[in-house]
């Protein structure tokens, strides 16, 4: 059981990474493939996935998000493939929110996931998952209205909201911002594919 991966990113595919660890190369599904450069040093919790047809490696930067992608696999109707497919939409803590306070409308701006499997989700796992304390994020793009219409913009544009959570803000842009302003700021840095 492969449950520990660290090494270099040697080929990157649509929804997955090759990983090169030493002389062995792993195929890894991974949340957001776009975000790894080539010779990247990485580290990935692991889960793998045996099947009657094979295995699949599914992997994870935070103890966070490996622990929810677990959790959310028990629940009838969801795959892996489904559940990455979620982590990569929301943040994980978005995500244990709307479970906590059994908010169904949320759980169904998952890719794939509808009122019933929303509600499944809610049955299965409300009181099964202990909030963890507020991260990094919080601190690198504090809640003000300047970031919240300029993160809303970024969400109707079509940009998943992990995406928008990697752009890296300093305290005092967000001070004297204008929106239009930081908008432009924030576009260019998702071009260039600039993340943490």
């Amino acid at each position: 059981m492969i449950a520990y991966l660290e090494g270099t990113i040697l080929l990157l595919r649509k929804d997955r990474v090759i990983v090169k660890a030493g002389s062995i190369g792993y195929e890894v599904y991974v949340l957001n493939p776009a975000k790894y450069t080539i010779n990247q040093p990485v580290q990935f919790f692991c889960y793998q996935q045996f099947k009657e047809d094979g295995q699949a490696l599914f992997g994870f930067e935070t103890e966070e998000q490996y622990e929810l992608f677990t959790l959310l696999i028990t629940v009838k109707g969801l795959g892996c493939k489904s559940v990455l497919n979620a982590l990569a939409f929301m943040d994980p803590q978005a995500i244990i929110k709307a479970i906590e306070t059994a908010d169904a409308a949320t759980l169904k701006k998952l890719p794939g996931i509808g009122a019933k499997t929303a509600g499944q989700i809610i049955l299965d796992l409300k009181g099964k998952i202990v909030l963890a304390p507020a991260k990094e994020k919080k601190e690198q793009a504090p809640a003000n209205p300047v970031w919240s219409e300029v993160s809303d913009a970024l969400l109707s544009l079509g940009y998943k909201q992990p995406e928008i959570d990697s752009i890296k803000i300093e305290p005092d842009q967000l001070a004297d911002a204008k929106v239009d302003e930081l908008l432009r700021y924030c576009l260019k840095q998702l071009a260039r594919g600039k993340r943490f």
